[in-house]
């Protein structure tokens, strides 16, 4: 079952690059609403206004480890969504 969780507070743009060029070496840690989460990142996708972006990877920590992800997420406020699938 998916659950949607609100991304409080999460990676600059230099971080998530470097997750997404090293997905075996370094992890990506987003605050949650209630909670936190440690994540790879397998892809991203940069949106047009250069400050949004679209992820994939998979959770690395906690009760849905392993499970696949995606999240919108802005580097400007450092918010967005996560759903984990």
């Amino acid at each position: 079952m998916a659950e949607t969780f609100e991304i409080t507070d999460g990676p600059d743009k230099p971080a998530l690059q470097w997750a997404v060029a090293y997905p075996d070496r370094q992890e990506v840690h987003f605050r949650l609403d209630k909670d936190a989460i440690d994540t790879r990142i397998d892809h991203i996708e940069e949106q047009t206004d250069g400050f949004t972006f679209k992820l994939n990877g998979r959770v690395t920590t906690g009760p849905h480890k392993d499970r696949p992800f995606e999240a919108n997420y802005s580097i400007e406020g450092r918010t967005g969504t996560l759903r984990i699938l």
